[in-house]
């Protein structure tokens, strides 16, 4: 087994997927998170192959960008699918969820706190709304491909966290098999032993 080690901030954010797999997988590795920004210009950013962070470490060799860490290990955890076709499916439902970023990221950046309400308003109303339909589509049941969660289950469950987070008003109260598919994810023991233990840091 290689020895992992994941390089992130004290905080959930792009990290927080390749944790939940890590647990789902029941894989260990070194969860190595420095204090601060400063503390990662100073020493962090000058040793990464890129200036940015997440960084997978394995077995000494570093491995940049967020992307690509949760592909290798949806990949190597057998969390990507039976076969091709199926990978091409989890692919499909993860891209979709980009659109949900996309939304989350102009509200995220926005400094101005009436523009803020009226994107959160905007985005409760309309945007992520839209989406999550076109989610409701994908899904084949309590998971969205096969008979058993992927990593798209748990992309999915790591993005509605962040989501409802930061959007009020907005459930899945509308979408049934999409919070099967959540409450599927959060009660799965060994997530939910991570959810229970994991530092209370900033999403």
């Amino acid at each position: 087994m290689p020895q992992y080690k994941l390089i992130y901030f004290n905080s959930k954010g792009r990290a927080e997927l390749p944790r939940l797999l890590f647990a789902y997988a029941d894989v260990e590795y070194e969860d190595f998170r420095f204090a601060n920004r400063e503390e990662f210009l100073e020493k962090i950013k000058p040793n990464m192959p890129t200036g940015r962070v997440p960084v997978l470490e394995i077995d000494g060799k570093l491995y940049p960008e967020s992307g690509a860490i949760f592909r290798y290990l949806a990949t190597e955890f057998k969390l990507y699918g039976k076969d091709n076709v199926e990978a091409l499916q989890i692919d499909g439902v993860v891209e979709t969820m980009n659109d949900i970023l996309q939304v989350l990221t102009k509200i995220f950046y926005e400094n101005d706190e009436a523009k803020k309400a009226e994107l959160q308003k905007k985005a409760a109303a309309e945007e992520l709304p839209a989406v999550l339909t076109l989610l409701e589509k994908l899904a084949g049941g309590d998971v969205f491909v096969g008979d058993s969660i992927t990593a798209a289950d748990i992309a999915f469950f790591r993005t509605m966290e962040v989501v409802l987070s930061i959007v009020t008003g907005l459930t899945l109260d509308s979408y049934p098999k999409l919070k099967s598919i959540n409450d599927k994810v959060a009660k799965e023991p060994k997530i939910a032993a991570w959810l229970a233990k994991r530092p209370d840091t900033p999403n």
